[in-house]
């Protein structure tokens, strides 16, 4: 091997290890902004979950409950949830949050959503989500799919919550 043969071999090695370094780089970064957007709203759900009122705890997720009586804290609680929501929903369409993470949090969202409390908050909180149609749409379609008795057929996966 002559040294001109040597030095473009050793380039050649270079330029493959630099790729292959900013590969490696590029998925660090992402799996830590995920990470970051995860514990941010984690923390921002536990936030809004801690001012949620006691009544409105217990008829979010139960999808036989009756709702509890209507009341504006009531309803400024669930504006919140829906805001966060919104904004998870925002980031995952837009490829900022992973898909694995974004399907953590939508069985809980839709669970959430098919519950006669926030159907009945919803009719209201709706126009509230005007300027995001795409969310507006998801959440009606999400409560499109609960059946008319009350309790609901959220269909996540393959499997009826």
């Amino acid at each position: 091997m002559t040294s001109n043969q040597i030095v473009a071999f050793a380039s050649l090695l270079l330029v493959a290890f630099t790729a292959a370094s900013l590969v490696v780089g590029i998925v660090i970064y992402y799996r830590q902004s995920n990470a970051q957007v995860f514990i941010e709203y984690t923390k921002r759900y536990s936030e809004i979950m801690n001012r949620f009122p006691a009544e409105g705890l217990k008829a979010r997720l139960n999808l036989s409950a009756k709702p509890p009586e209507k009341s504006d804290e009531l309803s400024l609680a669930v504006l919140r949830y829906l805001n966060l929501c919104s904004e998870e929903f925002y980031l995952c369409k837009q490829k900022y949050l992973s898909s694995h993470v974004w399907g953590i949090w939508e069985a809980e969202l839709k669970r959430t959503l098919a519950s006669p409390l926030f159907v009945r908050e919803w009719a209201e909180l709706r126009e509230e989500f005007r300027s995001y149609p795409e969310f507006l749409e998801y959440v009606d379609r999400v409560q499109r799919e609960c059946s008319p008795a009350g309790t609901s057929a959220v269909v996540i996966e393959g499997t009826s919550i």
